[in-house]
Order: structure tokens, then C-alpha cells, then sequence
């Protein structure tokens, strides 16, 4: 005899069915409970989509009646947002009345004041409406408003979008990635998975459209033989193609990751092979430039030796990055030397167990392949670095800063932390060891690459003790703390807005090309900055590194900087809205007009005067 598994799903069925079979004046109090029950059931997995086999039943059961969701005709998509936030009972009754709509949208549900069009209309406005719940971006207001908790709304919208193919949502979504890709982040689970999102769309669009084609190439047929194989049988093929036509796979895959930043299975599958087979071909996948070119030539056993190390189809996205660290001029015997180091320098016991227990890999050369790949990357990506939505932006700033302009310490201190377990600053005399500190747990841990995952609850634990050391002086205590935690490099002298007097004058002498036309030279520095939501609010500080100062290509004069949220296409208030292409933007860098960007400057570096 089997056990009857009495689920939520059977509790909110039965409490629908007792709110059906009650009369009208007994309805309001069996709809609490329906909510009640729903409230719980959108908790668990795929808990929406039990609830939704049940939408078209809704309103024969009286669930909205003499409620705000009675009507469809006065459903406004505007309130949508606030009352999927409510919580509770409120939510639940949104999420409801959302799935009807959806039934009415697909067909499942002929309602009489209705028509599917006009439902899948009004499902479009909620979700270009609430894009960014759909879509969830790394913005400051986001973290700082920790609306990524709120995983139901999001959740509620993604099966929405899954469900109800409009054009109007196909083509925000394709803004979307875009507007990620454009930036290259190091991370790309988000763009593929939206890429994965839109190619489900486009199956129910008649029209394709062109920026789909161009993704969807990019991650599943980047190249003529790639996009007449499959992943198993791609290198049988490689194997009967001629230096002719593996010379054209590698010049189109090359194209296809300087074009969107993407890479494929495929990519994989090819340099592994060339690597093996055929290394003088490298060059027409990795190489770009003249640079990377050179790179290669002087350097081809320790690229190669990357390649072996750490190119697999799990680490592929490192392949980018590699054609990105060949552009840099940066390949130094002492560089070259920590390199060798890192494939080959014993693992702290914590590393591995860190590793184990988020990646579940235990085997040691997966571990390091893991490791080589991901330093691969930052070092070809500096400005790819993100935090997530970990309140981590001064750590991952270092990240970025020393990968741009200490690419070596930033190797010898890894090696030494990876063999150590720890890392070690000096402080004005005191050496601060992390090993001694408490670590704050990284709440995001899947918007962030392997390295900063690793050194970051380091790095963190010695900038609170610097913070602690440095608190009660006179002045903003980053005037003392960042050329610590910096390292080296970072100009002497500081002004911040709250207590000098002629802060605005300084940054313009000091930044102002017109005013310091070598401004560029010591440059990238940090820099704390107030960030603003769209209404103006200030919703707290963040760190950044200011690139460069330049003119664009309309003769403005624009602050080019870099920020640890991957997504810098933000709004910051009074209309003040980042831009991160078509201005002069560097990959990954996001720029603002001088003015715009002194606004919202709180905290600055400049050099000594002799």
C-alpha cells in the first residue's frame, strides 16, 4: 500500500474548491485562505506553474470578487510593481490575477470582457514596466535596496515572459543583452542565459530579427564548420579540414568574441586542437593586433602551456580573455616567472575546501585548471571585474587597479595566497594579516569570477581593519586607507567634498584637461562617488577608478571610469544617465560629461605639487 503525499499544491486546490462551493456572502473569508495557501505554494519550486493549471478556474470560483482584481477592464500594468512587493496576501492575489490574464493571453481562458490581444497587451506593459525585476541588474539601487530578495516578483515575470511571446518584450530583452554584452564582463551566465530567453522567444516570432541572429551565432554556430556540427563530432571535422579552411573557423571564431564578447563550446573544442596539432595556427584565433601577435610569437610555450592548463568547455569564457591579455604590453620576464608559479604552486588546504565546496570539484588539476583560467581573465579583462550585488566595490576596485597597473604584484600576491591561505597589508606600520580577521560571507556568489570570490573576503577583512584604524580623523579616513590598500601607485594627496571648501576647484585643476593637459599619466585613480536613484535620492557611496579624462568625438569633455557593477548603464538622478558605448567608451569602461560627473563626485586623488 503506497502513502498519499498530501502536497501544497492539493491544499490550495482543496481550499479553491471550498472558496468555489461557498456562497457569496461566505466568499471573503475561504478567498484568505485561497491566497493564504497560494502564498505558500509560491515559495516552492515550480510552484507558479502549478497554480497556473488552475487560472482559468479564478473567477468561477469568486477569488477576486469584491476585490481590486474583480474588474480586468480597471487592472492598471503601473501598479503591478507595488503590489507584487506588498507581500503577504496582496502579492499572493497579484500573482493570481497575473496567471488569469496569462490563461486569458494563451487561450486557456475565453473571458467575456477580455480578448487574448487585449491580455497579452496588458502583460507586455507590465513587463516592459518592471524589465529590470524581470531582468534584474546589477545596479547600486538594487543592492543598496536589496530588491534581488525579492526573488517571487522576479520569478512571477519570468514565467510571464516565458508564456506570452511579445514582440514589445522580445526587443527589450535584445536591448538588454546589448547593453550587458557591450560591456564584457568577465561573468556571462546572465547574457547567455538571456540569450537562451530570447532564442525561446524568437521560436514563437515569425520574424527574426537580426540582433537575435547575431547572439544567437555567437553562442551556438560562431563559425562555418561549428555551424554545420555538433559539439561531438566538431573535431572528427577539424581533423578532415584543411590549413585553409581551419585558418577560416579561426579568423570567424576570433570575430565572433571580438564582436560580442562571447564564446562558444566551440572555441573551446577548436584551440585545444590547434594546440595540440597545429600551434602555428594560434595566431588566427588569439591575435588581433600586432601586439598580440609579438606576444605570441615570444612567448608561444608559456601560451600554450595556458592553453593545456586551463581551456576547457566549462572555462571557455577564459579564451576571450586571453585575446585580450595578448593585446597587453605587459609580458615581462618577472610576469612570465609568476605565470610558471601559478600552474604549478601548491594549494592551501582552505583553497581547496572553498573551491570544493562551491564548485563541487575536488579532483586538484580541475581545481587549478579552474584557478589559471580565471586569472586568465582578469588580467585580460580588468574592467570586466564585478562585485555582484556584494557591498564590495572597494575590494574589487584593488581587483581591478592592480590588474591594470601591477599586473605582477597582483600575480605574486595571489601565488602567495593561494600557497599561504591568507593575504598580508601594511598599515602605516602594522601589518594586517586576513588570517587573523573575521570574513563576511559573499551573499552573490554567482555574478562573480572565481578570484574575486576567493581574495575578496581577504581583502575586505583588512579594509574594514584599516576603516577601524583610520576612524575619528579629520578627514574622510580613504585619504590614508587607499594608498595602503592600494598598494602603490596612488597620488598623496586628497579632497572630498564634505570638508574642503574648494573641492570642485581641485578636481578641475587636477582633472581638467584644459588645466592639466598630463592628467592621463598617473591615471587610473580612485575616486568615491554618491550615487542616486532615479528621483534623485542619494542612496549611498561607491568606489570607482577614474580611466581617463578625454574629449569625445562631439568635442565633450568626458570623465571615462571604471565600475565594479559589471551593468554601469545607470540613471543617477536630475536626469544624469552613464553612458557605456557610442561616447569613446574603452570595453567595460562607463563615462559621464565632466560636469555631470563632478556632480555626483564626492572624494578624489591628486598628486603632490612640487
Amino acid at each position: 500500500m503506497g502513502l498519499f503525499l498530501f502536497t501544497s499544491e492539493n491544499s490550495f486546490q482543496k481550499a479553491l474548491k471550498q472558496l468555489s462551493l461557498t456562497s457569496t456572502l461566505n466568499k471573503s473569508l475561504f478567498q484568505q485562505v485561497v491566497l493564504s495557501e497560494a502564498a505558500a505554494l509560491l515559495t516552492e519550486p515550480n510552484g507558479i506553474a502549478k497554480m497556473y493549471k488552475y487560472a482559468h478556474l479564478f473567477d468561477e470560483a469568486g477569488l477576486f470578487a469584491g476585490k481590486p482584481w474583480e474588474n480586468v477592464r480597471k487592472l492598471n500594468p503601473v501598479l503591478v510593481r507595488g503590489t507584487l512587493h506588498a507581500g503577504g496576501n496582496a502579492s499572493a492575489a497579484e500573482a493570481l490575477s497575473e496567471l488569469r490574464i496569462l490563461a486569458i493571453a494563451r487561450g486557456d481562458y475565453v473571458h467575456p470582457e477580455m480578448s487574448a490581444h487585449e491580455a497579452t497587451e496588458f502583460l507586455t506593459k507590465v513587463m516592459a514596466l518592471n524589465l529590470d525585476l524581470l531582468l534584474m541588474k546589477e545596479t547600486e539601487e538594487n543592492r543598496v535596496m536589496q530588491l534581488h530578495k525579492d526573488k517571487q516578483a522576479s520569478e512571477i515575470l519570468r514565467f510571464i515572459s516565458d508564456h506570452c511571446f511579445s514582440p514589445h518584450v522580445f526587443q527589450s530583452l535584445y536591448q538588454e543583452i546589448d547593453n550587458l554584452a557591450v560591456q564584457r564582463p568577465i561573468v556571462t551566465n546572465k547574457i547567455l542565459k538571456l540569450i537562451a530567453s530570447a532564442k525561446r522567444l524568437a521560436s514563437s516570432i515569425d520574424q527574426a530579427d537580426s540582433s537575435l541572429l547575431h547572439y544567437e551565432n555567437a553562442v551556438y554556430s560562431p563559425a562555418d564548420i561549428a555551424a554545420a556540427s555538433t559539439i561531438k563530432n566538431y573535431e572528427n571535422k577539424l581533423r578532415a579540414s584543411n590549413d585553409l579552411l581551419l585558418i577560416r573557423e579561426a579568423s570567424q571564431l576570433r570575430a565572433s568574441m571580438k564582436q560580442s564578447g562571447l564564446v562558444s563550446p566551440f572555441h573551446s573544442l577548436f584551440l585545444t586542437y590547434i594546440n595540440n596539432e597545429k600551434t602555428d595556427l594560434l595566431q588566427s584565433i588569439l591575435c588581433v593586433d600586432d601586439t598580440s601577435k609579438e606576444n605570441l610569437r615570444l612567448n608561444l610555450p608559456i601560451i600554450s602551456s595556458l592553453i593545456h592548463s586551463a581551456i576547457t568547455i566549462k572555462t571557455r569564457r577564459s579564451i576571450y580573455g586571453l585575446l585580450r591579455l595578448l593585446q597587453r604590453d605587459i609580458f615581462t620576464r618577472e610576469f612570465i616567472s609568476e605565470i610558471e608559479r601559478l600552474l604549478q604552486v601548491p594549494l592551501h588546504d582552505k583553497i581547496k575546501n572553498t573551491l570544493t565546496a562551491i564548485h563541487k570539484i575536488t579532483d586538484i588539476d580541475r581545481l587549478r585548471s579552474l584557478l589559471v583560467s580565471e586569472v586568465i581573465s582578469i588580467l585580460g579583462q580588468p574592467l570586466g571585474i564585478g562585485q555582484g550585488f556584494n557591498p564590495t566595490c572597494q575590494s574589487t576596485r584593488a581587483l581591478s587597479y592592480w590588474s591594470q597597473k601591477e599586473p605582477v604584484m597582483l600575480l605574486t600576491m595571489f601565488n602567495e595566497f593561494l600557497e599561504n591561505g591568507k593575504i598580508t597589508i601594511n598599515f602605516e606600520g602594522r601589518i594586517i594579516s586576513s588570517d587573523t580577521l573575521p570574513h563576511i560571507y559573499l551573499s552573490d556568489q554567482d555574478n562573480i569570477d572565481t578570484i574575486s570570490l576567493l581574495l575578496i573576503p581577504h581583502l575586505d577583512s583588512i579594509y574594514f581593519e584599516m576603516l577601524k584604524a583610520a576612524k575619528g580623523r579629520e578627514s574622510d579616513p580613504h585619504k590614508w586607507i587607499n594608498p595602503s590598500f592600494h598598494l602603490k601607485g596612488i597620488w598623496t594627496e586628497f579632497s572630498d567634498a564634505f570638508s574642503d571648501l574648494e573641492f570642485k576647484t581641485k578636481f578641475r585643476q587636477h582633472y581638467h584637461p584644459s588645466n592639466n593637459p598630463n592628467v592621463n599619466e598617473g591615471l587610473p585613480q580612485p575616486a568615491g562617488i554618491t550615487i542616486y536613484n532615479h528621483s534623485g535620492q542619494a542612496l549611498g557611496a561607491h568606489a570607482i577608478l577614474i580611466q581617463r579624462v578625454e574629449s569625445d568625438s562631439e568635442g565633450c569633455i568626458r570623465v571615462y571610469f571604471y565600475n565594479p557593477n559589471n551593468d554601469s548603464l545607470q540613471v543617477w538622478g536630475n536626469s544624469i544617465r552613464t553612458s557605456v558605448t557610442g561616447n569613446g567608451e574603452y570595453e567595460g569602461e562607463s563615462s559621464l560629461p565632466f560636469e555631470d560627473f563632478l556632480h555626483c563626485l564626492y572624494a578624489f586623488h591628486f598628486p603632490k605639487q612640487d
